[in-house]
């Protein structure tokens, strides 16, 4: 972005340091689950005043431990959950991990059509696509006891009514809960080193460098193709994802022909294809970032004349290396199901030639710099009422490079469900800008600056800034104010060479498919193609809305997202205005009320927007919404109506988001007496309105106190009281957010649905507020040594959800109180 007093920053946080300091750290939650460890090490020698010189560095070694889910199942808002579940659905159906897909793959014929329904002995029907319906088979042999139906697993999961189908005696099942990972493994490492020169009394040189890396493993769950029942004209399309050119390629399902040497019912008087629901459990998968970052900075700094100049060199990578292993091959798995097998063997754990065999670790080597030279000079002009009138400006030229480069596989599309995201693009900018202080009268300044730059890939922008402070009272009240535009350069990926593929959903409402849904009655809509057809719930929810019955959120929608070559830059408005009141020794606020509002903003569009143009014109947008093009999957008689399988966005312009509200902060000294000091602080924000229009003409969203587009609560705040004493010292915190509304809270405070009368009952409709509580202390009893520690979220609250959880956690996934009360230690050395 460019600010209009902003020019390339050239910051170190110290000029000059002597000495050493070395710290550690240690946290995790109240269960050790979580554990982050850092170490830091700082030192400096020698001295510009003395010496003519000052080197010094930094290096921090940090490690933050992976955490599975099966060590947060006591977390959160367990019970809340179970009972919902039981209120709703008279089941904890959805509270099971347990699944259908396992390495001794359960088993099943496959048919023309799905079969009549199947009634259990217990007076149970269960529809004839059901994995645990008739078309049911067996399972390989292997499976251990205590994961088969009817020895270690009951035919009915605990928790499950009467009202709940059983599975049959037999079937093997997996629990995903012993190696889904909710945070994933991190080691970093960063090394800082700055070297200042005296040249002379005027002149300065410094140079410094910068190193980081960064390295992060993430664990899966062994893939699973499907675990679907399919027949034998829609298992050759079980899997589909798209390709950057808005085609779609699919894989088939694991059907083992009769003849395959890992078809059970091979030479058997009942030979037949069968199809796996199966589990690759022998093949580990791991998603590996590893993250390199340099910068270099090379400068003078100095006077001449009456000018204070500062000038600099600075370059800046970062390379990334992304790692997904084992991933699967849809050429490798066609060629292992074919009829006489391949090198991988179904239900048995295979060589790692042979799991080389079907897969390969999928790899996009990504890289983006920086070069940058700027030079910025500053003097004082002439005399005025209040003091020297003084002038900077500045001068810079930057040049961009990135690009993001997926192997080979990844390009042709051979890996299943990955699609590749690349880019590719550079850029020169130039800049100039200057800024004028103005001393207007003694307890008046003013300040006014411009600045003007050229990009090569898209034109040209000027921006400014004005603003002031008054001291009417002095040392008692201060009040100050800005007007400024800004604007935001689109990125190199959204304007040049660029491709990318994303998962998409949309929240705001249930969108129907108007070739493929009767939504004559929106609240149950029934799909044309039947109820068992595996498209069933994308017909009548294409974007994955989530507030729907069981069995009805397909999940996710694959889109293809292109850069565009004629967006505009972003342009924004700002102003500032507020004071700061000291009436006397203890007491200090500051209130400040701001008002931001941004035009052009660069946005994918969404696919309810592209949904919602092509059901009012379906010729007109037709190209934007693809549809499977096997006729099998077609509605009887209707050419060319497959499902929908992805829609193509692109990045563009749309008009403006505004926000107002006001930032204050109190801060009382409740004691000041020799070394024991109490300070009592209140800081937050208050936002009064939050507004968004996507496109012309349409009424804008009024997102404050809602988390539907982004969390945007009313009221942010934190009380702190601390004490510092001669060898202790002491501190507490409350943390407050507002309860917000979520995209499911108009349906639920209205509807007479299961799934929402026990949420209105329970106040479980919005976003809980959250209200922590954090305490500190800290030691420097032993010379050179401070000790502190520290325990957030005191209380282990988890109000903060939502009120209808993920499936299986009793958690907001992805907030900061996953882990619920966490503890901090701390020990930092100073060798003075």
């Amino acid at each position: 972005g460019s600010d209009a007093m902003a020019g390339v920053v050239n910051y170190v946080l110290k000029r000059e340091y002597e000495g050493a300091e070395i710290s550690t750290t240690y946290s995790a939650n109240d269960k050790r689950v979580g554990p982050t460890k850092s170490a830091n090490l700082t030192f400096g020698f020698g001295g510009l005043d003395s010496k003519g010189f000052n080197v010094f560095g930094g290096l921090e070694i940090s490690q933050r431990g992976r955490v599975l889910l099966s060590e947060l199942t006591d977390r959160g808002r367990f019970l809340d959950y179970q009972n919902y579940l039981t209120a709703s659905a008279g089941s904890l159906e959805r509270f099971s991990p347990s699944s259908v897909a396992a390495l001794y793959s359960n088993y099943y014929s496959v048919p023309t059509a799905y079969p009549a329904t199947r009634t259990l002995p217990d007076g149970q029907v269960i529809a004839g696509s059901s994995s645990s319906g008739p078309l049911f088979l067996g399972a390989l042999a292997g499976c251990p006891a205590d994961r088969t139906v009817g020895q270690g697993v009951p035919t009915r999961l605990p928790g499950y009514l009467t009202s709940t189908p059983s599975m049959p005696n037999g079937m093997c099942r997996y629990n995903t809960d012993n190696d889904l990972e909710y945070i994933a493994g991190q080691d970093r490492l960063n090394g800082s080193l700055r070297g200042t020169l005296a040249l002379n009394k005027d002149w300065t040189a410094y140079a410094d460098v910068m190193l980081s890396k960064t390295k992060t493993v993430e664990n899966f769950s062994p893939y699973a193709l499907t675990a679907t029942v399919w027949t034998a004209s829609t298992a050759a399309r079980a899997v589909t994802w798209p390709l950057v050119n808005g085609t779609f390629l699919a894989q088939s399902a694991i059907v083992l022909p009769a003849t395959h040497p890992d078809n059970p019912t091979r030479g058997t008087a009942n030979a037949q294809p069968v199809q796996l629901l199966y589990r690759f459990e022998d093949i580990p998968q791991q998603a590996i970032s590893d993250l390199q970052s340099t910068r270099f900075t090379a400068g003078l700094m100095g006077t001449a004349g009456a000018w204070d100049i500062d000038a600099a060199v600075v370059y800046s990578k970062m390379e990334n290396s992304s790692i997904r292993t084992n991933r699967m091959l849809s050429s490798g798995l066609t060629a292992a199901i074919g009829p006489n097998g391949g090198a991988y063997r179904f239900g048995k754990i295979n060589t790692p030639e042979a799991i080389r065999s079907i897969t390969a670790d999928a790899t996009i080597k990504g890289s983006s710099s920086i070069l940058s030279t700027d030079v910025r000079a500053s003097r004082d002009l002439f005399r005025m009422p209040g003091g020297n009138a003084a002038v900077a400006v500045g001068a810079e030229f930057r040049r961009e490079e990135l690009s993001s480069v997926p192997d080979a596989n990844y390009q042709k599309g051979d890996y299943i469900g990955l699609v590749a995201n690349g880019t590719s693009g550079s850029r020169d900018s130039k800049a100039a800008f200057a800024e004028f202080r103005l001393p207007l009268m003694k307890n008046l300044e003013g300040q006014v600056a411009a600045r003007t730059e050229s990009y090569s890939d898209f034109g040209n922008a000027t921006t400014g800034k004005a603003g002031f402070k008054w001291d009417p009272i002095k040392s008692t009240l201060s009040v100050r104010g800005t007007l400024a535009s800004g604007f935001r350069a689109p990125s190199i990926s959204q304007i040049s060479n660029s491709y990318a593929v994303s998962f998409h959903t949309n929240q705001d409402q249930r969108v129907f498919d108007p070739i493929r849904c009767n939504s004559s009655n929106p609240a149950s809509p029934v799909s044309l193609a039947g109820t068992a057809s595996p498209f069933a719930a994308r017909d009548c929810n294409v974007l994955g809305f989530s507030a729907v019955g069981a069995g009805q959120n397909p999940g996710s929608l694959p889109t293809v997202v292109s850069a565009n070559p004629d967006l505009k830059p972003e342009t924004s408005r700002s102003a500032t205005f507020g004071f700061i009141l000291s009436p006397n020794r203890s007491v200090d606020l500051s209130l400040d009320y701001w008002q931001f509002d941004r035009y052009n903003e660069i946005r994918v569009q969404r696919g309810l927007d592209i949904m919602n143009a092509y059901i009012a014109n379906q010729s007109a947008n037709a190209a934007y919404v693809l549809r499977d093009s096997n006729p099998s999957t077609w509605l009887p008689g209707v050419a060319n109506s497959g499902p929908i399988i992805g829609l193509i966005r692109q990045y563009g312009n749309f008009n403006f988001t505004s926000t107002n509200g006001v930032d204050y902060d109190l801060s009382w000294r409740l004691l000041d007496e020799g070394k024991n000091k109490v300070t009592a602080t209140w800081a937050g924000t208050r936002t009064f309105k939050y507004d968004q229009q996507i496109l012309s003409g349409t009424e804008p969203s009024r997102l404050v106190n809602t988390a539907i587009v982004q969390e945007v609560p009313k009221n942010r705040y934190n009380l702190r009281l601390q004490w510092t004493g001669e060898q202790w010292g002491a501190w507490g915190r409350m943390n407050h957010i507002d309860s917000m509304r979520v995209s499911s809270t108009a349906t639920c405070e209205t509807s007479t649905s299961t799934l929402y009368v026990p949420l209105r009952a329970d106040g479980l409709c919005l976003l809980g507020a959250e209200r922590t509580f954090d305490l500190g202390v800290s030691y420097r009893g032993i010379k050179n040594l401070v000790l502190t520690g520290s325990v957030l979220n005191l209380a282990n609250s988890y109000n903060r959800s939502v009120g209808i959880p993920n499936i299986f956690t009793y958690w907001d996934l992805g907030t900061p109180g996953m882990l619920g009360r966490r503890f901090s230690l701390t020990a930092s050395y100073d060798f003075k």
